[in-house]
């Protein structure tokens, strides 16, 4: 190509590499918000859209490579121009609502092909489009490195994670968010098209016989390329100068005229297979404690895509001392605070009182630590990725082994593990092979450096190596020591039942966990099994409402969340309680380890599937009470707590009922989100709160009820626990199904 043209064309690549790659990871929030009420909001919902968009990427990542096979120009273009044409013809990308499930049955490939068929092809082409402009690049422009303009690739794909929750989420409304994406697709399949037909007559226009290509690759053989930067690669005679600044050996690029080994290939595999599987794992563990909402899916994506950014820059900012020394440390402090218990009782034998809990029970603390570690975990997997990179040759094979990775850990953290463990147990394997990674790239930096090199220190580095491995080891099997009498996993999350006091039969109690959450429990004992216990005893909120709501008719409750079915100790004969339960598995265990659904007096019904999208579906069902008590761990299905959730509950309400939502949380203050529902909707609300938890089976409980009836309002049992929550809370905006911040009610 002529020099005055390298400049442009090297721009033209930038903005359509910056585009596609903002686009790409825009649309991932987007897509996700807009069908996460249909799966029930749980932290899968996430996972499952995140492993389409991993193997897309891969599939698209596969299209270049071989599309830049093909020996022939005019296919090459050809081809890529008509995907582009079909795919701008799917658009808009927001999908019908015939998508919505039946049921809770098989929600990862119902959100799998949701997702094919409205983003699919779109997403295809995006992904395609990173390494094939980068090959255009190095075709046309061979002096130049391309790797940088995966950096940018990165940067744009960051840019679009970081403006979304910020800019566009709480901006506009997620039909105007599809609408404008789709708008900014169409100009991208503009510019890419026009410059695939730039680059295909660049490439025509060359002299018969021209090998410049050839050249240039070969010429590859006797440089290295950093950045943009082009330096002779240090033959065998200057090794021992070829440092980076860190003072660490670079490994040179591989001669164009030998392929990869296969333990480089091999590299780019598991890499980013193991960086995809830490960031899917956190994301899962912090958003099941807190809310499925796309901050918590950005933050986690963001540092692994910082990670991308900065090791693909230049070589010089990854220093692999430094950070595989910080990387095991901060596992091995991770690991400290998991052994929390044993630790204490260990300082306490050298009379060092310390509660390390004071110092991990905060979120904002016990995020951040998750957070940080991965990405120092992303840095030294990306890092060493960047370490064996090959030369532009292989250019569309490395990024298609890399994206193979990134699916590869998606594959088993989606699908592979909820079907072979019983517990979340893809996070503590992925820290220990982290910090046996982290190990293993210190050890290989320090062989043969002083006192390393002697056999005493050989010798010392193995034994400190060996015992903070237990350490990390020992930690993660720490969180499966437990006395569950039976666990199950699924989409929904994992259920364990426990058994405690079973040496006192009067208070011999069966609990329900959903991860380290309490969801109900009840006593063996015959005398006392049909007690309402935990969140649900007859002084709790739900207790009054159904305890003191007088109706001329027996009473029909509905209750969003099954657990174990406690509510249903209410019932008599000839009431009705209906449940809507999303989780397959928790109909199960109802059934099978608590009586509360059968020994009921009432008439007992479970429509299983998401609460909203059942009650869309029915006709208006007169409920006296409506019980929200749906929790996946400890965090909220934010659908069901917004104002449009809230008028299909009236729909189904009679005039003088109750609507009581149980708002308990350790994290989230879920006041000032019910009142001004409330206020919205101009229904009077009280708060009625129980702490005395000190009994076995008793648990302290927030539950607010709604209610425009006066008459149960001014019942002399209610009007002295309940007090009206108007006033009480700082206002903030109302929560719908396009808006919600979890910022403004973190306690």
């Amino acid at each position: 190509m002529p020099n005055n043209k390298t400049a442009a064309f090297a721009w033209w690549c930038a903005a359509t590499i910056l585009l596609s790659a903002f686009l790409l990871f825009q649309v991932q929030p987007i897509i996700s918000k807009m069908i996460l009420p249909w799966f029930g909001g749980g932290p899968a919902v996430w996972t499952a859209c995140m492993l389409f968009f991993q193997v897309t990427l891969l599939a698209g990542y596969a299209y270049a490579h071989f599309l830049e096979r093909l020996p022939s120009p005019t296919w090459r273009v050809g081809v890529h121009l008509a995907l582009i044409a079909v795919a701008a013809v799917t658009l808009p990308i927001t999908p019908d609502a015939a998508w919505k499930p039946v049921d809770g049955a098989q929600p990862t490939w119902r959100i799998l092909m949701l997702l094919a068929g409205n983003v699919g092809l779109p997403y295809f082409v995006l992904a395609s489009t990173g390494p094939m402009v980068q090959a255009w690049f190095s075709r046309l422009v061979p002096g130049r490195s391309p790797y940088r303009l995966y950096a940018l690739s990165n940067a744009g794909s960051l840019g679009a994670l970081l403006t979304y929750p910020f800019l566009f989420e709480p901006l506009l409304t997620t039909s105007w968010q599809g609408g404008i994406w789709s708008a900014a697709f169409a100009f991208f399949a503009v510019l890419c098209g026009a410059l695939a037909w730039v680059t295909y007559r660049e490439s025509r226009a060359e002299p018969e016989g021209d090998q410049t290509s050839t050249l240039a690759d070969n010429d590859d053989a006797a440089r290295h390329l950093t950045g943009n930067d082009v330096v002779e690669i240090p033959t065998a005679a200057h090794v021992s100068a070829s440092t980076d600044h860190g003072g660490q050996q670079c490994p040179p690029e591989l001669p164009t005229t030998e392929p990869p080994s296969f333990d480089r290939r091999l590299a780019w595999l598991l890499l980013p297979a193991l960086a995809s599987m830490m960031l899917l794992a956190v994301t899962n563990h912090v958003c099941q404690d807190v809310a499925v909402v796309p901050f918590f899916w950005v933050a986690p994506l963001g540092l692994y895509l910082l990670s991308f950014i900065i090791c693909f820059d230049s070589a010089r900012w990854y220093r692999r001392r430094v950070f595989s020394v910080v990387t095991m440390s901060a596992l091995v402090l991770l690991a400290i605070t998991q052994l929390d218990v044993h630790v204490e009782e260990l300082l306490a034998k050298v009379n060092l009182k310390i509660d390390i809990s004071d110092y991990t029970g905060d979120l904002l603390v016990e995020a951040g630590l998750y957070l940080g570690m991965l990405f120092l975990i992303c840095m030294v997997c990306h890092g060493e990725l960047v370490r064996c990179k090959p030369p532009t040759r292989w250019l569309t094979a490395f990024y298609l082994m890399v994206s193979a990775g990134g699916a590869l850990g998606g594959i088993f953290v989606a699908l592979m593990c909820p079907q072979i463990f019983s517990t979340h147990l893809e996070l503590g394997i992925g820290l220990v092979a982290s910090f046996m990674l982290a190990m293993g790239v210190l050890w290989d930096d320090f062989w043969t450096t002083w006192p390393i090199s002697r056999l005493w220190g050989k010798g010392l580095a193995m034994v400190v190596g060996f015992v903070l491995l237990l350490v990390v080891v020992r930690a993660q099997f720490e969180s499966l020591n437990s006395d569950a009498l039976f666990s199950i996993r699924n989409f929904y999350g994992v259920l364990s039942v426990e058994e405690m006091y079973e040496d006192d039969s009067y208070n011999h109690i069966r609990r329900l966990l959903n991860g380290r959450i309490l969801h109900g429990s009840q006593f063996l004992n015959p005398d006392r099994e049909k007690e309402a216990t935990t969140y649900y005893n007859p002084d709790s909120g739900i207790g009054m409402a159904i305890t003191h709501l007088v109706t001329r008719d027996p009473l029909r409750v509905a209750v969003v969340g099954l657990g174990t079915g406690t509510i249903a100790s209410y019932g008599r004969a000839g009431e009705s309680y209906t449940y809507y339960e999303i989780n397959p598995n928790v109909v199960q265990l109802a059934n099978e380890y608590f009586t509360f659904l059968s020994a009921s007096d009432a008439e007992v019904n479970v429509i299983l599937g998401d609460a909203r999208i059942s009650m869309e579906r029915q006709p208006p069902q007169e409920f006296d009470i409506i019980a929200l008590d749906a929790f996946s761990g400890d965090a909220i299905p934010a659908h069901l707590l917004t104002a449009e959730a809230f008028q299909e509950y009236l729909r189904h309400l009679k005039p003088n009922g109750i609507i009581a939502v149980h708002i308990s949380n350790r994290h989230l203050d879920l006041t000032p989100v019910v009142g001004g529902i409330a206020a919205h909707l101009q229904v009077p609300a009280v708060k009625i709160e129980w702490n005395e938890d000190e009994y076995v089976g008793e648990a302290s409980s927030d539950w607010v009820l709604l209610t425009r009836n006066d008459v149960f309002l001014n019942t002399p049992e209610i009007t002295l626990v309940a007090d009206p929550i108007a006033g009480t809370y700082k206002p903030i905006p109302l929560w719908t199904d396009q808006y919600s911040n979890l910022f403004q009610i973190l306690q």
